[in-house]
């Protein structure tokens, strides 16, 4: 029968050296093993606040001209007139004026006997005239009531085709409406003698089927460079008064 080895303390501690010494060398590998799977692991650090895109501010001739394309200003084109010196609103000084310009009656072979005054005369949605009415025959020439430029030719749903026509003191705009059409060699910027032929009487607009007239307008531009929607002035008693 064998007998039993007895095992020394020094035996001991060898063995467990061995073994921890074992454990150090395989949790190395593994750490090596990882840091070369892996890469390095992350870095701490205080992060950044986060700053937000910058927006660079838009010019503001940039934003002037979208506001204008969503409301595009009924404006005058260069004059050669010098600018109006405001006065509003309609006052003697402006009637005694436009009295001095010997209007014409803008539709040929019109006489005083022909007209009437409708310049208060009502119309849809609540608004008044404020211009009046000379009937004629389709294509009856129409003439440039004073000496003037042509400020603007347009076309409008209730006006149909007409004409802006800039007295000479930059003041005041005669208005044409419901024409057939313009004369020959009629463009903006023309300038325009007292009784020449502009365009022709017609029932564009809103004016009616077969309604054969002239619509004429007096205005006190109200703003500079503006060639709608100025003071109204009644036509009626400048052209009665007026000379041939």
């Amino acid at each position: 029968m064998k007998r039993k080895r007895h095992v020394s303390v020094a035996e001991k501690r060898i063995t467990l050296g061995l073994a921890a010494l074992l454990f150090v060398i395989v949790a190395a590998v593994i750490f090596l093993d990882s840091r070369m799977r892996f890469g390095p692991g992350p870095t701490y650090s205080q992060p950044e606040t986060a700053k937000p895109d910058s927006v660079p501010e838009r010019p503001k001739a940039h934003l002037e001209a979208e506001k204008s394309k969503e409301n595009p200003p009924l404006s005058l084109p260069a004059s050669p007139y010098p600018a109006p010196l405001l006065t509003n609103p309609i006052n003697d000084e402006d009637l005694n004026f436009i009295a001095g310009r010997n209007l014409l009656i803008p539709v040929a072979g019109k006489a005083a006997a022909d007209l009437h005054d409708n310049f208060d005369q009502g119309r849809s949605e609540g608004r008044q005239h404020n211009a009046m009415d000379i009937m004629a025959s389709q294509g009856t020439p129409v003439l440039a009531t004073a000496d003037g430029v042509v400020a603007r030719l347009f076309q409008s749903e209730r006006g149909g085709i007409t004409l802006y026509q800039l007295d000479p003191s930059g003041r005041y705009v005669y208005y044409y409406a419901h024409l057939m059409g313009y004369a020959d060699g009629i463009v903006e910027g023309k300038q325009l003698r007292r009784g020449e032929t502009i365009a022709y009487v017609g029932d564009t607009g809103n004016a009616g089927a077969g309604n054969y007239h002239l619509h004429f307008a007096i205005s006190k531009v109200s703003s500079p460079r503006q060639w709608s929607g100025g003071d109204p002035i009644n036509p009626y008693p400048f052209l009665v008064n007026g000379k041939k």
